[in-house]
């Protein structure tokens, strides 16, 4: 059973959608009436990770149990009324940032060719991105962007957070962005998260050919427990949003054609700690030590993976989202 401890921590943000409104308002109801999380699970007669993730808009209310909870928390006929907005699908484009759709996610898969993915990136390798593809931004922006990858909540270092398979092109790992220092710290954060078996990893060699809807861009498939798959696909200065059968099932194919092509997870693995140990050769003492500092370590000598910047605000940066 989920940790209730992840839920309970973090008030939902209504304006979100419909369905993120109607779960602050479970939450408003249930305080109001003086019970914890848990108290109300058991006089409702069920999980507590279930009535967690409906307070937080990731599940959808039942008719029985909005009746229920009007009964129970004297709230006027509230979710019974309003029973439509508590089975909606949120809307991908209005989720603000998208780092919440990721935290929903059941399963993310991700193929990138040229770059390590946003949700992977180190704060260095972060800053080489955003210096390299987007030079000629003024600084306001590029501070937003930057805030906005460290305030994001690392999900990959949830326990309970989505399963995660990306398929890496081999030039992600050769090409140096920032300093050899920097990429040594950022695929070393790589392989840290398969050590822990938190992600899995697989590199298409540069001799591999890949599927041809993967070489226009990178691609991210989310799948959720009752929700319709998203696919977000980024080039190098959009980002768009798809819920479309036909492009999501496309993606699939596409994603499953590259993790054939590419090496099994092990030898995956061994390609990306040989070459963090080949950039660490690189780099001089000091610009090692520099390079760390950008670093925020977490327990065990991982690194937090940074975020992405909110759709709708600057979307003209997306490597790689």
């Amino acid at each position: 059973m989920a940790n209730p401890g992840r839920f309970t921590a973090r008030k939902l943000d209504p304006s979100l959608s419909a369905r993120a409104l109607y779960g602050a308002e479970l939450r408003y109801y249930r305080e109001r009436g003086g019970l914890t999380l848990g108290e109300l699970a058991e006089k409702l007669h069920i999980e507590l990770s279930f009535l967690a993730r409906i307070e937080q808009g990731e599940r959808r209310f039942d008719p029985e149990l909005a009746a229920a909870l009007d009964e129970l928390l004297d709230t006027g006929g509230f979710f019974t009324r309003n029973i439509s907005a508590g089975r909606s699908a949120p809307n991908p484009d209005r989720l603000t940032p998208l780092a919440d759709w990721e935290r929903l996610a059941a399963t993310i898969k991700e193929w990138d060719a040229a770059l390590v993915p946003g949700l992977l990136q180190t704060d260095a390798y972060a800053a080489a991105v955003a210096d390299t593809y987007a030079p000629l931004l003024s600084d306001r922006p590029t501070r937003y962007r930057w805030e906005a990858r460290l305030s994001r909540t690392p999900v990959l270092h949830d326990p309970h957070g989505p399963r995660y398979l990306v398929v890496l092109g081999e030039t992600a790992l050769r090409r140096v962005l920032g300093s050899p220092a920097t990429m040594a710290e950022q695929l070393h954060g790589i392989a840290t998260l398969v050590r822990r078996q938190r992600i899995t990893v697989r590199v298409l060699p540069l001799g591999a050919t890949p599927h041809p809807t993967g070489t226009d861009g990178a691609l991210r498939l989310m799948t959720y427990a009752d929700e319709t798959p998203t696919l977000h696909f980024t080039t190098h200065d959009t980002g768009t949003h798809y819920t479309d059968p036909g492009a999501v099932n496309l993606a699939h194919l596409t994603h499953d054609l590259l993790c054939a092509a590419a090496l099994p997870p092990d030898a995956s693995l061994a390609l990306v700690e040989a070459a963090a140990l080949g950039f660490r050769a690189q780099a001089p003492e000091a610009e090692a030590e520099a390079g760390r500092e950008h670093a925020r370590p977490l327990p065990g000598g991982a690194y937090d993976p940074a975020g992405d910047p909110p759709p709708g605000r600057d979307r003209r940066y997306s490597p790689h989202d």
